[in-house]
């Protein structure tokens, strides 16, 4: 009967929290669906918002009745309740076994376009202060890397470009000789130039790929 106790509160504490999980995400979820505009300065595509609400509904739903199920068959020690959580978390997990392998099958077809038109259209340079601007250069200077393809990503036609005419790149694209921002240019002049060791000619979709494709070749 010890044991059995255990167990239940175990299932008990366990499923309270992956029900407060879910309820967040759904409250989240919303959130983004109702409003959108809060989040328009971090992700700017408004497909990419309404995507990621609907999936966060879908998985805070599915959270939140695992751990409704889980809490109320410990609870009323009911075996149709018990039986259902049983079902769900089986399912949950064939859903991820599923998504692994689509994933390990098409990760070739993956592209980084969607990235490289949000980045043209967005970016703002080194002194943009909105989220968007703030976050790539964080991310180029960290990573070393030069926007998602190479620098020619801030060419013509860029938000980049127009709002800073003449200039080939932002500078978190040159090298530094200290880690992260609080290291100085080696040089803006040669930077520009393109001068070998002055400029990081690698890309974040290289970086990416590395990080995520490693180990499958």
């Amino acid at each position: 009967m010890g044991v059995l106790s255990c167990v239940k509160h175990l299932m008990l504490a366990f499923n309270a929290l992956v029900f407060a999980g879910g309820t967040s995400l759904v409250a989240v979820g919303l959130w983004v669906a109702l409003d959108p505009s809060g989040f328009q300065h971090i992700v700017a595509a408004e497909g990419v918002l309404s995507a990621a609400a609907f999936l966060l509904l879908a998985v805070g739903t599915a959270l939140a009745l695992l751990g409704f199920l889980g809490c109320c068959g410990a609870l009323r020690r009911s075996r149709a309740l018990l039986l259902g959580f049983f079902i769900l978390v089986s399912l949950v997990f064939v859903t991820q076994l599923v998504g692994a392998v689509l994933f390990l099958l098409h990760w070739k077809q993956m592209q980084p376009e969607l990235l490289l038109s949000e980045l043209r259209r967005s970016y703002r340079g080194d002194e943009g202060a909105e989220v968007f601007s703030t976050a790539w250069n964080t991310l180029m200077v960290t990573f070393s890397c030069c926007g998602v393809l190479g620098p020619e990503d801030f060419g013509n036609g860029s938000c980049f470009q127009e709002l800073h005419p003449g200039t080939p790149w932002p500078r978190v694209c040159c090298a530094r000789d200290g880690p992260l921002q609080a290291g100085e240019l080696l040089g803006w002049e040669q930077c520009r130039d393109r001068s070998p060791g002055y400029i990081h000619e690698q890309s974040f979709a290289m970086f990416f790929a590395f990080c995520l494709y490693y180990n499958f070749d």
